[in-house]
């Protein structure tokens, strides 16, 4: 039974092209919730960026700050005084234009190590070219070490819910250890093909994502039968009858 949904938001929740979140997709979010399963925004936006729908939780900076209902529940500094002074001096070099974003309300933070508790397998690898591909994703996928996938195990380990129990959609490269991780995972029939070969299957959007999850029930569609016509055969004796 599922207990947690993680949800990518640009390229999933929120399609390209679109500046915002469908009411249908505001009212699913609401219905799992209604059905008591947590929903999580997993996104590679800034905290303040993500769309004010009521989430259980926030993970933003492609998991670098991980927040509980607006609260943070993992915190600590992402860059060290000499990596950001390295970084830093880099862009300056280089003529690029830094970008800081972040307040006392929306704090940078960094996810604890997880050590071998991460479960990471390819679903489909019919969806790779040949088996040296599949290999490659496999070792990119263990040797990824600061991504959703990692936050989202640790989601689970902190409110001790099994992996199997959760659900994660996404559509991009950075949701790729979040899908092979998750108990069910659904990517998005416009993402690249090694994003769709770590996932269970494929949808157009996050209802059908959760129609196809079992989460939510599909609409029942009226079927409106035209009834038939019925013939009346007219007496010829009777219509004799009547002239005379």
């Amino acid at each position: 039974m599922i207990q947690i949904v993680f949800m990518d938001i640009d390229g999933t929740l929120i399609p390209y092209g679109q500046t915002q979140v469908s009411q249908e997709d505001a009212a699913a979010v609401a219905k799992l919730q209604k059905q008591g399963i947590l929903v999580f925004a997993v996104t590679g936006r800034c905290a303040s960026q993500v769309p004010d729908l009521g989430f259980d939780g926030a993970i933003s900076y492609d998991g670098a700050c991980i927040q509980d209902k607006g609260k943070t529940i993992l915190q600590g500094d992402f860059f060290k005084d000499r990596e950001l002074e390295t970084i830093v001096a880099q862009a300056r070099r280089e003529g690029h234009r830094i970008v800081m974003p972040g307040n006392t309300q929306d704090p940078v933070c960094r996810v604890l190590d997880l050590g071998g508790n991460r479960q990471l397998k390819i679903r489909r690898p019919e969806f790779l070219e040949d088996d040296t591909s599949a290999g490659e994703l496999t070792e990119a996928l263990a040797q990824s070490c600061f991504d959703k996938g990692m936050v989202t195990a640790q989601i689970l380990k902190v409110l001790h819910i099994p992996p199997e129990a959760s659900l994660a959609m996404g559509d991009g490269f950075n949701d790729m250890g979040m899908l092979a991780g998750a108990g069910i995972s659904v990517a998005m029939k416009d993402a690249p093909a090694q994003v769709q070969a770590c996932a269970d299957y494929t949808a157009d959007g996050v209802v059908e994502a959760l129609q196809s999850a079992g989460l939510l029930k599909p609409p029942v569609l009226e079927i409106h039968t035209p009834q038939p016509t019925v013939a009346v055969r007219q007496d010829p004796d009777a219509e004799v009858n009547a002239k005379g």
